[in-house]
């Protein structure tokens, strides 16, 4: 008799593994469907020349519901519908149009660090100026309106910006801040920032009332984008 009941047992402790076995799970219930981006309602917006590469960042001015785009040939261009489509909107000093367009024989590569790459865009909406990470320049800033863009700071502390890459600004007290991605290398030498495990970049802070910048943090590796918030 004891015998059978233990086998007994074994049967029922069996047969309650199965059942809990075959109960439905949540893990096994299908998931709510997620919500796809429907890829017929996006617009692509062609740039002119099929060597003009980018955009390697975009802003918008928050007024004129303006499109800007940092292109390979140094200059940001404006989105200004599907009729006028791209038109400049801002250079840099030393900007030349025949110099710096790219061609097969004359790529990017050789011609941006003369012709300058912006690498980072970001507006003050309260005063229209648009603040541009240039690669090669520094810092710089262009007026409502466009045109000329101003190198703002090139060197902090005495020691040159090699790769000025990233840039906000903060809309209540037009502080800017932007990042410099290394103190050794150029970005037309960017894969030995990684390649090296170069760590020198920083992140500082630009304040226009006062001309002055100070680095918030040093030592950086490959600080690419920089992002502030309300607080």
């Amino acid at each position: 008799m004891g015998k059978n009941s233990k086998v007994l047992k074994v049967v029922v402790s069996l047969l309650l593994f199965l059942v809990l076995l075959l109960q439905p799970c949540d893990a096994a219930r299908p998931l709510a469907e997620t919500p796809t981006i429907d890829g017929s309602r996006s617009l692509h917006l062609p740039l002119r020349g099929s060597l003009l590469r980018g955009p390697e960042s975009a802003a918008f001015s928050g007024g004129d519901n303006g499109t800007y785009n940092g292109v390979c040939d140094g200059r940001a261009l404006k989105w200004n519908g599907s009729v006028c489509s791209w038109t400049t909107y801002v250079y840099g000093p030393g900007y030349d149009a025949r110099a710096c367009t790219t061609s097969r024989t004359q790529p990017a590569e050789v011609t941006e660090s003369s012709c300058r790459r912006s690498l980072g865009l970001h507006f003050h909406y309260g005063s229209g100026n648009l603040y541009i990470a240039d690669a090669y320049k520094g810092l710089m800033h262009v007026g409502p309106g466009g045109g000329k863009a101003t190198v703002l700071i090139n060197k902090v502390d005495g020691v040159p910006l090699r790769f000025t890459n990233g840039v906000d600004v903060d809309q209540v007290t037009g502080e800017v801040f932007f990042t410099d991605n290394s103190m050794n290398y150029q970005r037309s030498q960017h894969e030995r920032v990684t390649a090296t495990g170069d760590s020198t970049g920083c992140l500082m802070k630009y304040d226009l009332k006062t001309n002055n910048v100070i680095v918030l943090q040093s030592g950086i590796t490959y600080p690419n984008v920089v992002a502030i918030s309300a607080d």
